[in-house]
């Protein structure tokens, strides 16, 4: 088998790895961890683009994808299955990246979203972070491969392939080498053409508002597998395997998360600490578990997300609150630096004063813990739930913090159409998020 020179995951549950001496695709099955068709030519399938392999591919999450040749990069579509106006002619990675190195324009190696709001691209013995959320490279970027990242090659890297769950596949020339999150090593090696992907779940690249319950419960089983959360083993047991058949819960079952922790961070209500989450529904809790990721995909550590509710709401039964759809997030609490911190969004958001000219009260050199934190939430919010319309009305661009309207709403948000602001009025005190319909 030729050398893989890209890779990337799809959210139809497919992996593409692209074949360098023949200008072709393979496609891998999430579910199966095989290749599931012949190789493939480049032009059909990706409409706009060139018929040679990109240097690098990432899929950014809402739709997009971008793609390397070179010095120049395309953004392509995946609801359209075309490329974006405005790139074509392609685009210059010089001066259109934040933050970006100017010894990296010349080209990049390979590129891989981490599914935490994080875009990793490599380059010779370097690599760097992308933060999505703060459009911009990570402080202190690039850094060396070796020892970062341990049991990868060193440099040179071909491409890299991370389908959402516990491994990410690292190529180079005829090898590749698959590295564990859990253990941060590699823990298999081989020949290209001896690869069989670790399985997971179809949906597990599909954004949370666009999941199928039948999907969210296989992700839930995944996930549970894997010792990211736990269901109450009275009320809604977990059994069965998600590689076969989930016996219980059933795909349209509210759950109940017990003890109330999701991959290491505590859920407090600010009624006062519960040892449940419930009547959740599936869908959601798999946005909770992909938030806490987000949060601490970096520098600081959040231990506890505080909350005014998600299972339960003051509102009707057909209310996404009381249909386990949605989270009001208060607060946010861990350690920085080693030091613990508290920020809630009512005293370090809601009450902060009005800047003139300046539609976010959110102030970075002011207090860049705090908008670091919120901003991060909000823009998952925005790729994960429901943004600027309802499951397939949802549209790039996301919505920005400024912006009128939307689904995620805030402290500084401004109803449409103005003035009456009575929903910035009602969440001074917390970021509201939702799955679906506001009621069905």
């Amino acid at each position: 088998m030729s050398p893989i020179k890209a890779a990337i995951p799809w959210p139809n549950g497919k992996g593409y790895l692209f074949d360098g001496a023949n200008n072709q695709y393979l496609r891998y099955d999430f579910h199966s961890g095989t290749q599931d068709q012949a190789p493939q030519p480049i032009a059909p399938m990706w409409p706009g683009l060139r018929p040679n392999v990109p240097d690098a591919a990432v899929y950014w999450g809402f739709g997009k994808v971008y793609f390397f040749y070179g010095d120049e990069y395309v953004r392509f579509d995946i609801g359209n299955n075309a490329v974006d106006p405005g790139y074509s002619p392609p685009l210059k990675i010089a001066g259109n990246w934040p933050g970006w190195p100017g010894h990296w324009t010349d080209f990049i190696d390979a590129a891989v979203n981490w599914g935490n709001g994080k875009i990793y691209f490599f380059r010779k013995s370097e690599y760097l972070r992308y933060d999505i959320s703060q459009d911009r490279v990570d402080p202190g970027y690039p850094i060396p491969i070796n020892p970062n990242w341990p049991g990868v090659w060193p440099d040179n890297l071909d491409a890299v392939l991370y389908q959402g769950g516990e491994k990410a596949y690292f190529f180079k020339g005829s090898e590749y080498r698959r590295f564990d999150l859990t253990t941060n090593n590699v823990d298999q090696s081989g020949h290209i053409s001896t690869l069989t992907l670790d399985r997971v779940p179809p949906g597990i690249w599909t954004p949370s508002r666009d999941l199928t319950l039948d999907q969210a419960n296989l992700i839930i089983g995944y996930l549970i597998q894997n010792g990211k959360f736990s269901l109450s083993s009275t009320q809604t047991p977990y059994a069965g395997n998600w590689m076969n058949t989930i016996v219980s819960p059933q795909p349209a079952s509210k759950v109940v998360v017990k003890p109330a922790n999701i991959d290491g961070v505590d859920f407090i209500h600010e009624a006062g600490p519960a040892p449940v989450i419930d009547n959740l529904d599936q869908r959601m809790l798999i946005c909770l578990y992909r938030l806490t990721r987000w949060v601490n995909s970096s520098e600081p550590n959040v231990t506890v997300i505080r909350h005014m509710g998600i299972g339960h709401g003051s509102g009707p039964p057909t209310d996404c609150h009381n249909q386990g759809r949605a989270l009001d997030l208060s607060g946010l609490e861990g350690s920085s630096m080693g030091v613990p911190f508290i920020r809630k969004v009512l005293h370090d958001w809601g009450t902060k004063p009005v800047i003139l000219e300046n539609p976010m009260r959110l102030n970075q050199l002011a207090d860049p813990l705090a908008h670091d934190l919120f901003r991060t939430v909000f823009l998952f919010a925005t790729f994960e739930c429901e943004c600027n319309g309802i499951g397939p009305g949802n549209k790039w661009p996301p919505k920005e913090i400024s912006d009128v309207g939307g689904f995620v709403i805030h402290p500084d948000y401004i109803d449409h159409p103005p003035p009456a602001q009575q929903l910035r009025f009602n969440h001074q005190d917390h970021i509201h998020m939702q799955i679906g319909p506001t009621r069905i």
